[in-house]
């Protein structure tokens, strides 16, 4: 009787570090894969990963949430994002060194000075939203920092993610659009000199 509730004892253990060890809470949003275009293009993109296909299951094709017609910006500069409402409760980005952002949250669960960009109820309606390169301050969710800190303050890719939830290890869960910030004022257009005879 004893070995075999050892044996019963030993199985169930084992089960049980099993799922411990495969079951993985995401603490920390989504990041866009090593050559992903976050990565090396700055393109924008603006839908989802499209899941593997079955057979048959049909596709539809994928509309996007949110986008941009700006693929390059300068400092202070002014960023217009464009989205297909309902918006979800939650959008963030991510900077070119992988700091994470909130910049739409619920205001009720802001903690100490942090705020959020636009609260999530009134977020929810908005076709668009402006943000200026040169302004933007967001909650950096870091430890012991509650006061939002300036977003814009390198050069390279940004990435701004729009879900009800961005803490997740799909990604065709989130909308992502990749932004290309360059940290010095936009060059002057130089006048081309005509010669005419």
């Amino acid at each position: 009787m004893k070995v075999s509730l050892y044996f019963i004892i030993s199985i169930l253990l084992f089960f049980m570090a099993g799922a411990w060890i495969t079951h993985r809470p995401a603490d920390r949003p989504i990041l866009p894969p090593s050559g992903s275009p976050a990565s090396n293009t700055g393109a924008t993109a603006a839908t989802h990963d499209k899941p593997p296909l079955s057979a048959g299951i049909s596709a539809e094709p994928n509309h996007p949430n949110m986008w941009t017609k700006s693929a390059t910006l300068y400092k202070d500069e002014t960023l217009e994002l464009h989205f297909k409402t309902p918006n979800p409760a939650y959008l963030g980005l991510i900077d070119p060194k992988e700091h994470f952002f909130y910049l739409v949250f619920p205001g009720e669960s802001a903690v100490g000075a942090l705020t959020p960009l636009v609260e999530s109820k009134i977020f929810a309606g908005l076709n668009t939203l402006k943000i200026n390169t040169g302004l933007l301050k967001a909650d950096p969710y870091t430890h012991g920092v509650y006061t939002n800190q300036p977003v814009f303050v390198r050069s390279g890719t940004y990435t701004f993610i729009l879900g009800e939830n961005l803490h997740v290890d799909d990604p065709s869960l989130l909308t992502m659009v990749f932004i290309q910030y360059v940290h010095k004022p936009r060059p002057a257009a130089v006048a081309k000199d005509i010669a005419v005879n």
